[in-house]
């Protein structure tokens, strides 16, 4: 995957975390490029997991404080700003959460970002599996996507299977997945993951299609496509849309599938 899409799917996520109980704050882990903890002070727990041994520790995983951060100097270049992005709208939104973040995205020599897929992504969702109950995690977001595997036809999803039973088994344990739609003017089509059936997609609609009778799926005006479950609206919250799950208003009218709006 060479694309970070999404700051709906955060909103989205935070916004309906359920309360657990007074003692114990429910938590959302945040599967993304890198936190800077000096900015977001619900961070409880940082993960890092990786193809390369490029983890702060120079191995392929690490957990713990500092798992999931870069020197400062790195950490708003190169899109590896991402991750403090989503994480300080989640905590805007709900201020009563935890953050476990879990960063699956590498830094080359020159700064760049490395290369990451699905199976990565499915190897962070496992460890969501094994310590849901340790961190309270009710939910994951994961701002990440690619559109360029999709095929054509009613059965463009790419499906991976690994990643699809991980969903599915978070689902079993009352975990919701919440991915990003795509920011790519699709009229059809939603990105991978989002497109996996168990997967919750969040898209984002713009008001002056909305009100055609259309959906912008990203940042771009397009049809009602039946893999949203969910639609921002980012300009026009006097709309509703039957065929979506829910409707939520976005912030950001224009701006692409921003999850942590929704």
């Amino acid at each position: 995957m060479k694309k970070v899409v999404g700051l709906l799917v955060i909103l989205f996520t935070a916004a309906f975390l359920p309360a657990v109980s007074a003692n114990e704050k429910p938590a959302i882990a945040i599967i993304d490029t890198a936190v800077d903890t000096s900015r977001v002070q619900n961070v409880v727990h940082e993960v890092c997991i990786m193809y390369e041994v490029r983890c702060p520790n120079r191995k392929a995983f690490m957990e713990g404080p500092g798992s999931a951060t870069l020197p400062a100097s790195q950490l708003y270049k190169n899109g590896f700003q991402h991750g403090t992005i989503m994480s300080m709208i989640a905590s805007a939104v709900n201020k009563d959460m935890n953050i476990v973040f879990i960063r699956v995205v590498a830094m080359t020599n020159t700064g760049r970002q490395g290369y990451y897929d699905e199976n990565l992504v499915n190897e962070a969702l496992k460890w969501v599996v094994t310590n849901k109950t340790k961190f309270n995690i009710v939910a994951v977001s994961a701002s990440i996507g690619n559109h360029t595997r999709l095929k054509t036809g009613t059965g463009y999803c790419p499906i991976n299977q690994a990643l699809r039973n991980s969903i599915i088994s978070l689902q079993g344990i009352g975990v919701a997945t919440v991915f990003a739609a795509g920011n790519n003017y699709d009229i059809a089509r939603v990105d991978t993951s989002a497109c996996t059936p168990e997967a919750v997609a969040v898209g984002f609609g713009a008001g002056q299609f909305y009100q055609a009778g259309q959906i912008a799926i990203g940042s771009g005006a397009a049809q009602y496509n039946q893999s949203i479950n969910s639609i921002a609206l980012g300009q026009d919250a006097a709309q509703t849309n039957q065929g979506a799950n829910s409707i939520a208003i976005g912030s950001q009218a224009g701006q692409g599938t921003k999850v942590s709006e929704v």
